[in-house]
């Protein structure tokens, strides 16, 4: 029966197999941001050693955060694959609770403060993120020695925070190695279950302009277009309880009607040809009459 323990939050990824509570493998490296590649060639390398290892898997623990953003994506990512494929349930951990079960004996009694890597410039100080200048001077103002401190940091963040006599570490010989936390834990933490692991991530990722382009193609422009139009016409649509305005009425001007002049109406028209010719006939056809009397 086989335990798969799984940490990328911080500064070192830190992987375990159990075995019946023993431990089988235990690995833990420094992040170059390919966690995706080195995880993968570790569980390769770990099915050699122990083969059919995740036919037996029985249960995986993974750290969901809060971490950095890439570690913390990438662990939690591998981890719900392999649960779904080895029908294994999933043992949900947060970053204060296992490096609390890393603390022993008097050194727990002390109350140090978690100090992790999240950028160069940044740490995750107690749930919290600092910068590294606002850090040292805080440490500045205090007492001689009054800041005690455990974690994993990069070796400048180490140096740049170790010029303070004020800081006292709790070094590694002091912490238990990651492997004898797992085992504490899982005596507490019980059979887990199916439900995916979500990532939690220390500081929430921006997302620039530039990354939306990349993310979100833009439509074509025709397409957009289209899309303005209907919505105009949604909008411009009246709601059905709203009463029917009646569109107004356009008075038209009455047209001006030429004035008739006098001169025009005594003017007689012209006789044409045809009347002239008529005339003579009638005048000679009355002339005869006259004669015959």
């Amino acid at each position: 029966m086989y335990t798969l323990a799984l940490d990328t939050t911080g500064y070192k990824i830190h992987l375990v197999l159990l075995k019946n509570n023993t431990v089988v493998f235990e690995r833990d490296w420094r992040s170059n941001m390919n966690e995706d590649e080195t995880i993968t060639k570790t569980l390769q390398h770990l099915n050699e050693l122990e083969p059919f290892y995740m036919q037996k898997l029985t249960k995986i623990l993974i750290n969901e955060g809060p971490g950095t953003l890439t570690g913390t994506r990438v662990g939690v990512s591998i981890a719900n694959a392999l649960s779904f494929a080895c029908k294994a349930p999933i043992v949900k951990l947060s970053t204060s609770q296992i490096w609390k079960n890393r603390l022993h004996g008097e050194v727990g009694k002390l109350k140090p403060h978690l100090l992790l890597r999240i950028t160069e410039q940044e740490l995750y100080l107690d749930d919290k993120i600092i910068s590294l200048t606002d850090l040292v001077k805080q440490v500045k103002k205090l007492k001689k020695q009054s800041f005690t401190a455990y974690g994993e940091l990069t070796p400048t963040q180490f140096t740049e925070l170790n010029k303070n006599r004020n800081i006292t570490w709790i070094i590694e010989p002091d912490i238990l190695p990651f492997s004898s936390a797992m085992l504490q834990i899982i005596e507490k933490a019980g059979k887990g279950d199916m439900k995916y692991a979500k990532p939690k991530y220390a500081k929430e990722p921006i997302i620039t302009e530039s990354k939306k382009e990349v993310l979100i193609p833009r439509l074509p422009i025709a397409h957009v277009v289209v899309e303005k139009k209907i919505s105009e016409k949604k909008e411009s649509k009246p709601a059905k309880n709203t009463a029917k305005k009646k569109a107004p009425i356009k008075k038209v001007k009455p047209t001006k009607k030429k004035a008739i002049t006098k001169s025009k109406i005594t003017k007689k028209p012209k006789p044409s040809k045809m009347t002239k010719f008529f005339k003579k006939v009638a005048s000679k056809f009355k002339a005869k009459k006259k004669s015959k009397r």
